[in-house]
């Protein structure tokens, strides 16, 4: 079987584009870093695709645009991280980038920004899509220009395009219905639920499959509320503190998307007489340290530097070599974090 530059990496434990800038002999690679490639290539018995190579050297004027509703929500650090190295790869190969952060749901922004990446020629999007009419169809001309557009985090529904890359959200919800279950150890239960919108196909899904399991395995778990905070801190902080005060009844909090350290400080706050247990989505840095203090008890979470980093590589890999990922869905791993395994 051929060995795959990807291999080489693995076995050497760095990254792709150090890869081929040691084997092709460019700068930007330590000699004993290079010297120790060049080894393990030769060990594992790599042999460079000529054709690639042929393709890698030409003068490329290829553009990915990336466009994500990153902007106020820390979630995103990861993401970025992803999205950074996998730019960064693709920057070995001749391919440019461009990319373009906005804060919320706002259809027609998004829609805004699409044309600002259009105007700056891009040869392919990826991008976190607002579930919404208007993007859908704007995704699909660009689908029809042969622009080819991935999506990450979040999906679109109705239309075709090359990829999409993040977690099944329905399963993730069923997920932390069933943690939510098992902590209530069968006694009643007034729950709220906080997402940042409805627009977002993925926190849709995610509260949908938070209820399914609910309803169908847990009866004593009664939902009072479902928030919607555009994942915004400020918004998250005043919808809780309103809550909280008139639902004196309220024993759990899961927070379904961001706005987690305003909802925190709200339940700080707020003389509740008793501890209220809370559930989050992801490991930012603001969950991390309420793990760790007992604030939270669980959180789930979903890969996501993989989710930017695949989202550019397989976007990368069509303009370049015309290649189609196997899957169009790429689903990332779902698991649950405690205190004790972060």
């Amino acid at each position: 079987m051929k060995v795959t530059i990807r291999e080489v990496a693995e076995a050497a434990n760095v990254s792709r584009g150090t890869v081929d800038r040691a084997l092709n002999h460019r700068p930007g690679v330590n000699q004993q870093v290079a010297e120790r490639i060049i080894k393990i290539a030769e060990e594992l018995g790599y042999k460079p695709d000529m054709a690639a190579r042929t393709l890698a050297n030409k003068k490329y004027t290829k553009t990915i645009g990336v466009l994500l509703c990153s902007e106020g929500n820390p979630f995103f650090k990861e993401v970025i991280q992803g999205v950074n190295n996998g730019l960064e790869e693709m920057g070995h190969f001749g391919i440019q980038s461009s990319v373009k952060k906005i804060k919320g749901f706002d259809a027609e922004l998004q829609l805004q920004k699409i044309e600002e990446l259009l105007e700056e020629r891009i040869s392919g999007l990826v991008i976190t899509p607002v579930n919404s009419k208007r993007v859908a169809q704007k995704i699909q001309e660009l689908e029809d220009k042969n622009i080819p557009v991935v999506t990450i985090n979040t999906d679109i529904a109705s239309v075709k395009h090359l990829a999409y890359v993040g977690c099944d959200y329905v399963t993730s919800g069923c997920v932390a219905g069933e943690l939510l279950g098992m902590m209530s150890n069968g006694a009643e239960e007034h729950i709220a639920l906080v997402i940042g919108s409805k627009m977002v196909m993925a926190q849709a899904q995610r509260l949908k499959g938070i209820k399914k399991t609910l309803k169908r395995d847990y009866s004593n778990i009664i939902v009072d509320a479902v928030l919607e905070n555009e994942d915004d801190d400020r918004k998250s902080y005043e919808q809780l503190r309103i809550l909280l005060q008139k639902n004196p009844d309220l024993t759990t909090i899961c927070f379904a998307a961001a706005g987690v350290e305003g909802g925190i400080k709200a339940v700080r706050e707020t003389d509740y007489g008793r501890k209220l247990r809370i559930v989050t989505y992801d490991l930012t840095d603001i969950v991390k340290e309420n793990l760790r203090s007992g604030v939270v008890s669980a959180t789930v979470c979903q890969e996501p530097f993989r989710q930017g980093f695949m989202g550019v590589e397989i976007l990368g890999r069509y303009l370049l070599y015309g290649t189609r990922p196997e899957e169009s869905t790429v689903k990332t791993h779902i698991f649950i974090a405690t205190k004790y395994n972060l």
